[in-house]
């Protein structure tokens, strides 16, 4: 399991995110931000959280090298 703290600033790096982990939907990637966890494959749940905050990233046991590099283009 890989854990990270990201910070999508706007709508428009939402969609780019959510755009890349679709290159990984047979890998769990859950976001949580305060009481809220969602599913990092879903636009809708991203845009519900608080973007202005930092949001920390959960992945499974089965991430790869390319979803973890991923992952670090957003991490602060």
């Amino acid at each position: 399991m890989y854990k990270s703290t990201i910070m999508i600033k706007d709508i428009d790096t939402a969609r780019e995110f959510v755009d890349k982990m679709a290159q990984f939907m047979d890998t769990e990637v859950t976001l949580n931000s305060g009481d809220y966890s969602i599913d990092g494959h879903s636009i809708i749940g991203i845009i519900s959280l608080d973007i202005t905050k930092p949001i920390e990233v959960v992945i499974g046991y089965n991430a790869t090298d390319e979803l973890l590099e991923t992952i670090k283009q957003y991490a602060i």
